[in-house]
C-alpha cells in the first residue's frame, strides 16, 4: 500500500488478510496488486510495482475486488 489512503491501512490490511491475503510492507517481484491512494502515484513502491509490472490499483478497485473474493463479505 501507499499513499494517504481514505481508511487506515490497518483497516485494509485486516480486510486483506479476512480474504485470505498476505500484507507485505515492501514491493518485491513476487508482489502480486498494490493498492494506492493514487494509482498515478511517483512513490518509490508505485515505481518499483511499475518496473516490474505490477498492477496498481485505487482503493475502490482494491474493495471491489475483496468483494469478488469474498463473495462481498468483505
Amino acid at each position: 500500500m501507499t499513499g494517504e489512503m481514505r481508511e487506515p491501512r490497518e483497516v485494509w490490511e485486516s480486510r486483506a488478510l479476512s480474504a485470505g491475503l498476505s500484507v507485505k510492507g515492501g514491493v518485491t517481484k513476487k508482489t502480486a496488486l498494490v493498492i494506492a491512494a493514487d494509482p498515478d502515484s511517483l512513490s518509490g513502491k508505485a515505481d518499483k510495482a511499475r518496473s516490474y509490472g505490477i498492477p496498481i490499483v485505487s482503493e475502490d478497485m482494491f474493495a471491489g475486488l475483496l468483494g469478488e473474493l469474498t463473495g462481498g463479505r468483505a
